[in-house]
């Protein structure tokens, strides 16, 4: 089954964060995203707002310290921006930005991926009536 995913502003700019399957960051500008994340979108829009005023490299195009990913439109697929030396794992991330990016879990590690159609496996639907999934264990 795919994943249902929506932009909770569309035509207008967001930030979001999720967890790959390896425990590293992944941002998110632009598009959709889980049906279930915009229920949390003032924690959301303040991890953008904080990232944005105390990390603005995580919002440029050169050398990026984690996996950043952008969308031009509605559509599920991202595209990165490139790929980190060393990426960010969400252990190492800000509080603020960590607890809203275990909100979504990838199903895979994004590696060096060049895009992301998160409607095709990446996301596991949420089951009715919770946000999100349980947090699996994160390996070392």
């Amino acid at each position: 089954m795919a994943t249902t995913l929506r932009h909770p502003r569309p035509g207008y700019t967001w930030d979001w964060w999720a967890v790959d399957a390896a425990g590293f960051l992944v941002q998110f500008s632009h598009g959709p995203a889980p049906e279930h994340l915009p229920a949390h979108l003032d924690r959301v829009d303040a991890a953008a707002a904080w990232a944005e005023e105390n990390r603005p490299a995580w919002f440029g195009r050169d050398s990026v310290p984690l996996h950043a990913f952008d969308c031009n439109g509605e559509s599920p697929a991202y595209t990165r921006h490139g790929v980190p030396d060393s990426p960010l794992r969400l252990c190492d991330a800000p509080a603020v930005v960590a607890e809203v990016a275990i909100l979504v879990e990838l199903e895979r590690a994004v590696g060096d991926a060049w895009t992301l159609c998160l409607d095709e496996g990446w996301i596991r639907d949420a089951r009715p009536g919770t946000p999100g999934r349980p947090a699996r264990p994160r390996r070392p």
